[in-house]
């Protein structure tokens, strides 16, 4: 069947063992045919109005057992053209009575609606109901009936059913139409869900990515930053490492001490042994001092065979008291940490300036410690010089120039063991 017809459909089925209850049956549905011809008569002759349209019109099949009756359901059901109302005889003496055949009927088709037809004798409600259960789609017909109670209960349990079909077919779009939607909700999460992950790797690998740049930046920083053969600062990162000491010690008020330390005859060595042993050399004295000063203490290569110490909260006596221990230190081990057939004899000079001498820029500390250095080399090289400020202060150097003051002691003369 259409739409069309579903909304209209109008087959009844009547079980009944009884024949003329069949003939009665077909008398009521189809007196409307007898009368729609009467109906085409009176309009050509009178003008009255137009008979029952086609779809206004009862379809009725007949059949005497409960048996044949589900097979008659089957059969439409395959066709597609299921009954909308079936009057069951209660009593039915050959097969199947009336109860056991709504029961079958219902199992086959559950839309189709019943109306049992009894007399008070045949069942009692009770045991309907117990069977049958309470149920909208079942109605009882007691005997003896009329044509218009046949009439009237065919009318609405046939609207009955087109609308529940009607509703049933609305619910089927709509449940179809929940489930499309929520399918394509699944796949449009499922596509959300892959993009997500997407993002999720891709900031992984972003974060993986900026980790490695990090690393890198922190390694060239530090390449930038480092001298290549000795692993010390190099000379740009000593002097703004010197630069941010010098600022603290004036905003704080504490002293600033820097040394400046240079291997002796480091040129014969390179002459005399080759610039590879010249660059043990260099790391051996940038080993000892490294090992020796404080965490907080800055170690560079100023440049050549010349080093920087900057010594940050330190006064000029601990500064001296440092170099010499250095100096100590270099000239027992430096030697011994140089790959050669023989043990080579290392020493270095050093001077130390400090910001007590009044020094009024990073560059003038350095100078100052420079001149120290100059001193220690002129005394014969090996020992540590410091320039000893006469009067303390800002202004000191304009009023009183620094001395030199050896901080070393000097070596026995050789005369005086004679």
């Amino acid at each position: 069947m259409t739409n069309q017809e579903m909304m209209n459909n109008r087959r009844i089925l009547v079980v009944d063992d009884n024949h003329a209850i069949h003939d009665d049956f077909n008398k009521v549905f189809h007196s409307d045919i007898r009368e729609a011809n009467l109906d085409q008569a009176r309009a050509a002759l009178f003008g009255s109005p137009q008979p029952l349209q086609e779809s206004e019109r009862f379809v009725l099949d007949c059949v005497d057992q409960g048996q044949r009756a589900l097979t008659m359901v089957q059969s439409a059901l395959k066709e597609g053209r299921p009954y909308s109302v079936g009057f069951i005889d209660m009593r039915m003496p050959t097969g199947w009575d009336g109860l056991e055949t709504v029961e079958r009927l219902w199992k086959e088709d559950p839309a189709l609606q019943v109306v049992i037809c009894t007399a008070y004798s045949d069942q009692p409600w009770d045991e309907i109901r117990r069977r049958l259960g309470r149920n909208d789609k079942l109605l009882i017909l007691q005997k003896p009936f009329s044509s218009v109670e046949v009439l009237q209960l065919a009318s609405a349990l046939c609207r009955k059913w087109s609308l529940a079909h009607q509703v049933s077919k609305q619910l089927s779009e709509l449940n179809q139409l929940v489930e499309e939607r929520t399918a394509e909700l699944q796949r449009t999460n499922d596509r959300l869900t892959h993009l997500n992950q997407c993002l999720v790797r891709t900031v992984a690998d972003l974060d993986a990515a900026q980790a490695e740049i990090s690393l890198k930046n922190t390694e060239l920083e530090r390449l930038a930053s480092r001298d290549s053969l000795t692993g010390c600062l190099n000379r740009r990162a000593v002097y703004v490492s010197l630069e941010t000491a010098f600022a603290e010690s004036r905003e704080q008020g504490v002293e600033l001490c820097c040394v400046m330390v240079d291997i002796d005859h480091f040129k014969s060595v390179n002459d005399q042994f080759g610039h590879m042993v010249g660059d043990q050399a260099l790391q051996a004295v940038a080993a000892c001092l490294c090992s020796a000063v404080r965490l907080t203490d800055i170690v560079g290569r100023y440049g050549g065979e010349e080093f920087c110490l900057v010594l940050p909260r330190t006064t000029l006596a601990e500064a001296a008291e440092m170099a010499e221990r250095l100096r100590i230190r270099i000239e027992g081990e430096a030697g011994d940490r140089v790959r050669t057939s023989f043990k080579l004899a290392m020493t270095v000079s050093c001077g130390i300036s400090s910001t007590k001498l009044g020094a009024d820029t990073p560059l003038e500390l350095i100078d100052q410690a420079d001149k120290a250095l100059y001193a220690a080399k002129e005394s014969g090289r090996n020992c540590v010089m410091v320039l000893d400020p006469i009067i303390t202060g800002p202004n000191a150097r304009d009023l009183v120039e620094p001395q030199v003051q050896r901080i070393t002691p000097l070596p026995p003369d050789p005369e005086d063991s004679l």
